[in-house]
């Protein structure tokens, strides 16, 4: 083992000034046919510094962010294609480093210096590039479908390819390209030569029992030992000469969702989805920091190299929280939050009033009012925060917030989309006024909440149990109406418009449109299990999704008419589903293969006006501002689009529709 030897300049420890995260303009940049703005830079998933330490690469699940280290300053790339950003791989000069990712169906070689593209590695459209690594001037590549691929760096042509018999999971190469490491969700590990494409070897992994799966691995930078996190919540070391196990590292409570080594190979740092870094001595085996400080997993961990201006060989750490922090290896003590903004997943939106800022709720039940001028952050409320939240809304207004959530573990796929979530213990539904930061007391905190939903006639808040919904005035606590409802986990509950219709799931479960102000009197329509609805502007329709199938409901007729049905043609429906504010489109969002796409129908003729892309996981959420003129969309993939509906419009209908 080398000599402990940490290069720190005179002043780190002192550093305290938060970092600007928006030194340029980055929410225009890279945005599709139609699109304004971006909220957001996307769930972290992976991070490198540069060889010399001037640059900190965060690849997401949007684009690749480019952070000059001694300044801050940032810069995002992407691909021209939609597709997350889960690979990422410097060529041993440091000039320049390659990018790729989920449905993402191209690699790109990329210039350091200017951040220019150098060449575009075209791929046959693989679900998932889960590493990339540099052999000299060759650029290897791994796919889900087992494959190994060598491509000549500098004009994308492909040199050749082979085939392993393992399935690919977590991955990663040693620093010379020459090994590679696989995991897999039973705990074994494998060792193969990627210059020959042959096994080396089968490691003993973590056991292969109930909750081994591998979820991190990493090289020592002399490629003499692989550390592994497991969901057995410890870290195995082994000797990648001799094949064996060298350790074991005891002490997290929760899944080890990442790892990394120390440039001199004194230091391993591990991450856990219990929101834990520990540091650990590699001489000795035996922990030597914990690291507190970030409110949630823990998904990307990276050491500076040396040399690294302000923060060499510093700890860097990308949270599931929107944070990336820089830590002191000696001692765990927080030299700086670097950069925040890197949302996981986003659960709702809402507009101001007067339209100059948009708020956004998170999956953890973190709060954010955005500048629509700026694209800053101008605050963020945490009292909501939790591990994870079932129920997240907004008010249409954006003044309040209200949520349920759980504490639990809970593991974001690096490479694709989804989660996994051990929860524990659940939290009371909870309200709060965003402006004050208060929270408002009421009946509402002694249900068993599945569904909540605010009413468009402000101060009224609606919420769904297993067999009934209560409406009640937030100021007062006075219930307004209680009648009874079917939970359905795939539809959430309606009010239209005008405040005076509500549209639910019967105990039959099917589509039901009550009168909140006679509510033991409901209309019915015989369409099983909705996926989506929708009202009119004008509170007369109601626009249900049923398997891919929409149904117009004139639902206030005296004598019941049969529903206009039409095809939807996209199968995969959210929740999220809304009209045009003239009542003349409908959207949608959902699946297309892999893709997730919003998609748009003329509500009069049922035509299919096209789709709106941009997102690389599900849609959330779909609302307009108050003036009609933004369409905002919330993702999984930690973002909010903003969409000059105007334009839309203008490209897609003609003007004697």
């Amino acid at each position: 083992m080398k000599t402990k030897q940490f290069f720190f300049l005179s002043f780190l420890f002192s550093a305290a000034i938060i970092l600007s995260s928006f030194a340029q303009d980055n929410t225009k940049v890279g945005l599709p046919e139609g699109a304004i703005a971006r909220i957001g830079k996307g769930g972290i998933n992976i991070m490198r510094f540069s060889p010399d330490g001037t640059r900190l690469v965060v690849g997401t699940d949007v684009a690749v962010w480019v952070y000059d280290v001694p300044s801050g300053e940032e810069t995002v790339l992407f691909t021209e294609h939609t597709g997350q950003v889960n690979a990422l791989a410097f060529s041993t000069d440091g000039k320049t480093f390659a990018s790729g990712g989920f449905v993402n169906p191209v690699i790109q070689v990329w210039d350091v210096e200017t951040k220019s593209k150098l060449s575009t590695v075209p791929l046959p459209g693989p679900l998932s590039l889960p590493a990339l690594t540099f052999y000299g001037r060759t650029l290897i590549s791994t796919d889900g479908n087992r494959e190994v691929t060598y491509w000549d760096a500098d004009t994308g042509q492909k040199l050749s390819e082979s085939q392993l018999d393992s399935p690919i999971n977590i991955v990663t190469f040693s620093q010379d390209g020459g090994t590679l490491a696989i995991g897999d969700r039973n705990g074994r590990i494998q060792l193969w030569d990627t210059t020959t494409s042959r096994q080396q070897a089968d490691l003993e992994g973590h056991g292969g029992g109930r909750d081994s799966g591998i979820l991190a691995l990493a090289f020592s930078p002399d490629e003499k030992m692989l550390a592994s996190g497991s969901e057995d919540k410890t870290v195995r070391l082994w000797d990648t000469q001799n094949h064996t196990k060298l350790g074991t590292l005891r002490g997290h409570t929760g899944w080890v969702t990442a790892v990394a080594f120390s440039e001199d190979g004194n230091t391993v740092a591990s991450g856990d989805a219990s929101k834990i870094i520990k540091l650990w001595d590699l001489d000795t085996q035996q922990e030597r920091a914990t690291i507190t400080g970030h409110k949630n997993t823990i998904n990307a961990l990276a050491f500076a190299p040396a040399g690294t201006p302000l923060y060499g060989m510093c700890l860097a750490s990308g949270s599931a929280d929107g944070t990336i922090r820089f830590w002191n290896p000696l001692n765990g003590e927080e030299l700086v939050t670097f950069t925040s903004g890197h949302i996981e997943s986003v659960k709702a939106v809402a507009f101001s009033e007067n339209g100059t800022t948009l708020t956004t709720a998170a999956f953890n039940g973190i709060v954010d009012v955005w500048s629509l001028q700026t694209g800053r952050e101008l605050i963020t409320f945490t009292n909501g925060q939790c591990d994870t939240a079932d129920i997240v809304a907004l008010s249409p207004d954006a003044a309040y917030f209200v949520r349920e959530g759980r504490e639990g573990l809970i593991a974001f796929k690096p490479d694709g989309f989804g989660t996994r979530i051990n929860s524990w213990g659940g939290t009371r539904l909870q309200l709060w006024e965003i402006a004050t930061e208060d929270e408002i007391p009421g009946p509402w905190q002694g249900v068993s909440a599945a569904k909540v939903v605010f009413s468009p006639v402000y101060g009224i808040l609606a919420v769904s149990s297993r067999k009934e919904i209560q409406a009640w005035h937030i100021n007062t606590g006075t219930e307004l109406f209680r009648f009874n409802a079917q939970w359905s986990r795939r539809t959430d509950p309606v009010f239209s418009p005008d405040g005076k219709w509500l549209a639910t799931i019967d105990p039959s479960d099917k589509a039901q449109v009550s009168n909140v102000e006679v509510p033991n009197e409901p209309a019915m329509i015989s369409i099983q299990k909705p996926n989506a609805m929708a009202f009119s502007p004008d509170s007369t329709t109601l626009a249900i999704v049923e398997e891919g199938i929409i149904y117009f409901w004139k639902f206030r007729m005296e004598a019941e008419v049969a529903p206009i049905r039409s095809d939807g043609n996209l199968g995969g429906f959210r929740n999220a589903l809304t009209f045009s504010p003239d009542g003349t489109i409908l959207v949608g969002s959902g699946m297309e293969g892999w893709s997730n796409p919003i998609k748009l129908w003329d509500v009069e003729t049922g035509r299919d006006l096209g789709v709106l892309s941009g997102h690389t996981e599900p849609v959330e959420t779909l609302v307009f501002s108050h003036d009609g003129k933004t369409l905002a969309s919330g993702s999984e993939d930690g973002t909010v689009l903003l969409w000059d509906w105007d334009e839309i419009i203008a490209k897609r209908v003609p003007d004697n529709r």
